[in-house]
């Protein structure tokens, strides 16, 4: 169990980021000793730490760079707030790049406060607890966060997880796996559904488990999509609800179309134009395996968990 690096008083301000394979995301939150969570900022960039990342090898300068300067840019919006603390969390491109340790350690160097690799394991109680946060549901739920480079699926219920896998597949992994990804029915893609397959074959459906909730870059963008955003609103995709069905077509839909139009698709995330089909199409087969009917969509995940989990005991 990670434990803060001081005690705070509250009523305190606690700025987190959360630092992927794709992408970095900001939140600022007011904690209340009563355990509530009030969002002041949110902020998020797709710097893309783990772009032609192999196997354990190491992080490229450019992407380093990139991603320093998104965390830096994020502080400085943050300190319009006189945060009481600030905290980093490091996930899968970190324990698995060969030089993950160091540049965690650089960043904590650079931006002047802890910059924390989470473990698996607690990477997925801070994935399962913000994703299921604000969600007015009692029911058993499996999260399923599909990242840049690993693929995260938890079941649980309130606070208490069952269950967790992590699958070393991700959407930037599997774009660069397939460069050529465009159309859903071309062959390039039908040997993406064949790699995500090879991953995702282990899991077997749960009793009792029948509402997936869905967290990450590919479940919100694709929410968006569906909700005609032009701008990014997490107050309308938290809580948006789907089925795998609807969201098989809007991936269809969007693999039709050239780079150019599904950037302009993606407005709120032009960023994410790149890798949005191989997100989806990951996403398709985990849903396919687990056999749930009803999916949910939080906009909210490890950073949320990160709040409730270390700053309200």
């Amino acid at each position: 169990m990670l434990r803060l690096p001081r005690p705070v008083k509250f009523p305190a301000t606690a700025t987190i980021f959360d630092c992927g394979t794709n992408s970095v995301l900001l939140l600022v939150a007011r904690l209340q000793s009563n355990g509530k969570v009030t969002a002041l900022h949110q902020a998020i960039a797709s710097p893309r730490l783990g772009e032609g990342l192999s196997g354990k090898g190491k992080l490229s300068s450019p992407a380093i760079t990139r991603t320093l300067r998104a965390l830096q840019k994020m502080k400085r919006q943050a300190d319009r707030f006189k945060p009481d603390i600030f905290l980093g969390f490091g996930t899968n491109i970190f324990r698995r790049a060969r030089d993950g340790k160091t540049t965690a350690r650089s960043f904590e160097k650079k931006l002047g406060f802890p910059f924390l690799i989470l473990s698996a394991p607690e990477e997925a109680r801070l994935e399962f607890l913000g994703a299921a946060s604000g969600l007015k549901t009692n029911s058993k739920v499996v999260v399923v966060d599909v990242g840049g480079g690993s693929s995260e699926v938890i079941w649980g219920r309130s606070k208490n997880i069952e269950k967790k896998i992590s699958l070393e597949i991700g959407a930037v992994r599997l774009k660069e796996g397939f460069p050529a990804l465009k159309n859903y029915g071309n062959e390039t893609p039908r040997n993406g559904q064949a790699e995500a397959l090879k991953e995702v074959s282990k899991l077997k459906p749960k009793k009792g488990y029948r509402l997936a909730v869905l967290t990450g870059g590919t479940a919100t963008s694709l929410a968006s999509f569906s909700l005609g955003l032009k701008k990014y609103q997490g107050e309308k995709v938290h809580g948006y609800k789907t089925t795998p069905e609807m969201l098989k077509e809007k991936i269809e839909k969007l693999s039709l179309l050239s780079f150019s139009e599904r950037k302009r698709a993606l407005s709120f995330d032009p960023a994410r134009a790149d890798i949005i089909v191989p997100g989806g199409i990951i996403l398709l087969e985990i849903l396919k395996r687990l056999g749930v009917k009803k999916v949910i969509v939080s906009d909210r995940g490890l950073r949320w968990g990160a709040a409730y989990s270390f700053f309200n005991r």
